[in-house]
């Protein structure tokens, strides 16, 4: 056993050190007469027990106790030596503060001297295992298992603390809320075991780019949260916000293969964005979610204008899901004219939402909330059996013959439906409209997500007789490149690419370009955005088969849009036309 023995005075060590030698242990003893001579020593050497006297020159007995239990290497048994006489009080202090015994020097005998060691050692070991548990159970409850990073609870505590010291301190806190963009496309589509894989490289990553000091936690999935504390400026913030997308965007090695990785960053700073770790994690979590909307791989501050915004924009939200089971989503009408003729074709059903409150609003205003939060799916269809029905009551009344085609739109999530086919004959059969009357249009960008899923499954709804277009063409990544896979019978040219004809040749040569190579798959060519004379003339005099824009007409209610149909005159409109002389090149 080796003991440290800490006494000013010479003769009580003596004393003591003639009282073991008398016993059967084999006892190697050192001595100090101070409290910085023992602290030193404990600090370079393992012991067994300490005896320590509670009064000290230089510190006093309760500090050397404090330190000598805190020490993060070295651990004894330590036995508080008192001169003074009983005192239930100071003994109650001795222990509470961590000694495992307090001894008397009047009752320091051999019997008294052995028994106290043998059960202040047995003590300390016993509070060893305790402590050990203790802070086994502590990590297991404060880090997250796959990462070895704080978790949840841990940030929690954490964020509140920090926050309580950044208020005594007048010093400022951030907080980054990290969400890894499309993560769950390696999840899935790579499987579990490289998920992992990737999430324990990004918590590596995350952990080398932080300054010392701030603290990094999984919260759980995908994401992620930095706590920096006592920030010089927002300056200082972006560049470590900045650190961690360039760190992230290098490719992450599993085995032989790269995997590609980004982040969406939204930051909040006490005080500014809250005073309580509630309205901070709320603001952090807006402004990630606007760097989401932003484009992803980027970072976003919290503001208050995006306060106002996120508030409006679930505000839009609850509206939305109390009014979908209503009549509140309604079609308008915008005529598609033909090319040589221009006579009235056809029309394509434009979705609007009749607010209680708001009146009229477009697509801009909804469409892209109702694609975040899943609703989509079922505006498209209630909108497509609609258009249907507006399509039959036309027929009856005779305003539109068997040549006129609706067109109307369908969103991603509907292309991967496996009900989609079903659901377009269902609303065929009960309104009698044929199929060869009715286009999908769908969207260059959808496509290029699942090609070959999406090509069979339009090829099984044209089969039927329902008319395929591609809308928006040339606004997509690789439109020559995969168009001649797609089932498409129509092709619409977006309006991008008619503002600048006549006046500009170069727009003129790639319409022209454009509808050459449409043509050439035997496809119907339909020009969007056309809103002069002019561009009419040109797209006629390029080979384009169907015309639509605000030349002809805005996008109507159905009873405007009947009386539109009812008051055009297409001799009228070519005899405009055909007055026009040649401008475009």
């Amino acid at each position: 056993m080796k003991l440290l023995l800490i006494d000013d005075n010479e003769l009580d060590r003596q004393a003591i050190i003639r009282t073991f030698k008398k016993t059967e242990w084999d006892i190697t003893i050192a001595q100090a007469c101070s409290a910085s001579e023992g602290l030193a020593q404990f600090d370079s050497n393992d012991f067994d027990a300490v005896l320590l006297d509670y009064r000290l020159p230089d510190i006093d007995g309760m500090e050397v106790l404090q330190l000598l239990n805190k020490h993060p290497h070295h651990h004894a048994a330590i036995i508080i030596l008192t001169g003074a006489s009983a005192d239930d009080d100071l003994e109650r202090e001795f222990i509470e503060a961590g000694a495992q015994d307090v001894l008397f020097k009047s009752e320091i005998a051999h019997k008294h001297l052995t028994r106290a060691i043998t059960h202040a050692r047995a003590r300390h070991v016993l509070e060893r295992q305790l402590q050990e548990s203790h802070q086994r159970l502590r990590a297991l409850a404060e880090n997250d298992s796959l990462t070895g990073l704080a978790n949840r609870y841990y940030f929690d505590e954490s964020l509140r603390a920090a926050i309580q010291r950044a208020k005594r301190h007048n010093e400022q806190l951030a907080l980054l809320f990290l969400d890894l963009d499309n993560f769950k496309f390696i999840n899935d589509g790579l499987g579990h075991v490289i998920g992992d894989q990737v999430l324990k490289e990004v918590a590596t990553r995350l952990l080398h780019v932080v300054r010392a000091g701030d603290i990094v936690c999984r919260l759980g999935g995908d994401e992620f949260a930095i706590l920096a504390h006592n920030f010089d400026s927002q300056e200082s913030v972006s560049q470590l916000a900045q650190r961690i997308l360039d760190d992230l965007r290098r490719p992450i090695l599993i085995g032989s293969n790269e995997h590609s990785i980004s982040t969406s960053i939204g930051i909040a700073a006490y005080p500014d964005a809250g005073e309580n770790a509630s309205d901070l994690l709320k603001a952090a979590d807006m402004a990630m979610y606007r760097a989401k909307q932003d484009g992803r791989a980027n970072f976003q501050f919290f503001s208050s204008l995006m306060q106002a915004q996120m508030q409006e924009r679930l505000r839009l939200e609850k509206e939305l899901r109390a009014l979908i089971p209503t009549d509140h989503f309604i079609l308008f009408y915008q005529p598609i004219v033909d090319a040589q003729t221009f006579e009235i074709c056809g029309a394509e059903g434009l979705i609007r939402w009749d607010h209680p409150e708001r009146g009229i609003l477009p697509p801009s205003e909804f469409i892209t909330l109702a694609e975040e939060i899943g609703l989509i799916s079922e505006i498209d269809s209630k909108s497509r059996f609609n258009a249907c029905k507006q399509l039959a009551n036309w027929r009856t009344q005779g305003l539109v013959d068997d040549n006129f085609n609706m067109k109307f739109n369908v969103c991603a999530q509907l292309l991967t439906d496996e009900d989609l086919y079903q659901g377009i004959i269902d609303d065929l059969a009960s309104t009698g409209v044929p199929g060869r009357c009715v286009s999908l249009e769908i969207t260059e960008s959808v496509l290029i997500e699942n090609l070959e899923r999406t090509a069979k499954s339009l090829q099984k709804i044209q089969d039927y007789g329902v008319e395929i277009a591609v809308d928006d063409f040339g606004t997509g990544y690789s439109s020559m490149a995969y168009l001649k896979e797609l089932p498409a019978r129509t092709l619409k040219i977006d309006r991008k690419f008619i503002q600048g004809v006549p006046d500009n040749a170069a727009d003129c040569r790639i319409l022209r370009a454009m509808i050459v190579f449409a043509k050439s798959l035997d496809l119907t060519v339909v020009v969007e955005g056309v809103e002069t004379r002019e561009q009419a003339r040109v797209c006629r005099d390029y080979g384009a088969d169907l015309l639509q824009g605000y030349l002809f007409s805005k996008p109507l209610s159905p009873s405007a849009f009947e009386q539109l149909l009812k008051s055009h005159n297409a001799q009228e409109w070519g005899n405009r036309l055909s007055t026009l002389g040649t401008k475009a090149g």
